[in-house]
């Protein structure tokens, strides 16, 4: 386990002009009368529900060579967003914690997301959920496990997904990772990789909360789904 003590990175200067047009009021029009989405996940054989995405805050990582004024004013353009607050890194990103605005719900916050994906500035973008254990965050990255000799059939599938092997772990386990321009986050790309031909087991690696973010620093730690959330 891998602790990380988030720290508050508002800044003190003036705020950058928001975008009015990605605020709360747009994000219920665009989400229109769509359901909100169930996720699950796989533990082993079982599937299990994470249910929606947590309203509060969303994990973001930012393309390379941004100063951390220049993270907090891409976020700070949208009203949807009170703040960034705080950062962790995995084996491949840093990702940081972007506190929303009170009130949006599951289909708003959705919306929030899509919309962040677009900006050139953003390279990645995941949900949190709440459960028992606190706040689980998607990490850009996922632990696959293949059957043995399939080395080969997991590169092809990540090729097709749009995501990257970065390095085997042990055995025949490997770290994989995605960005915006995957099919999907690491949830949905563990989701996608349980039942293809050659794959033993996939999961994400999770970034947990141990507390639901209401101060400006929180304790974390990184780990993945193996033994920590049945």
């Amino acid at each position: 386990m891998i602790a990380f003590l988030f720290s508050s990175c508002r800044q003190d200067e003036a705020s950058p002009i928001k975008n009015v047009k990605a605020g709360p009021k747009l994000l219920g029009a665009q989400a229109g009368n769509r359901a909100c989405t169930t996720h699950t996940y796989f533990y082993g054989d079982e599937q299990k529900s994470l249910g929606n995405v947590f309203t509060k805050q969303i994990l973001v990582a930012f393309e390379s060579g941004l100063s951390p004024e220049e993270e907090a004013s891409v976020v700070a353009k949208y009203n949807f967003v009170e703040e960034k607050k705080g950062q962790l890194s995995t084996n491949s990103a840093m990702l940081h914690n972007i506190e929303l605005v009170n009130g949006l719900n599951c289909k708003q916050v959705e919306v929030a997301m899509e919309i962040l994906a677009e900006d050139p500035a953003i390279a990645y973008v995941s949900p949190y959920f709440l459960n028992s254990d606190g706040l689980l965050g998607v990490s850009n990255e996922a632990i696959v496990t293949v059957k043995e000799g399939n080395t080969e059939a997991l590169a092809s599938l990540a090729a097709t997904y749009n995501a990257e092997v970065l390095m085997p772990l042990s055995g025949e386990t490997y770290l994989l990772r995605v960005d915006k321009n995957s099919e999907g986050n690491a949830l949905e790309l563990a989701n996608y990789l349980n039942g293809q031909d050659g794959i033993a087991h996939a999961e994400p690696d999770f970034v947990v909360s141990l507390e639901v973010p209401e101060a400006n620093q929180r304790l974390a730690d990184r780990r993945s789904r193996s033994g920590s959330h049945r």
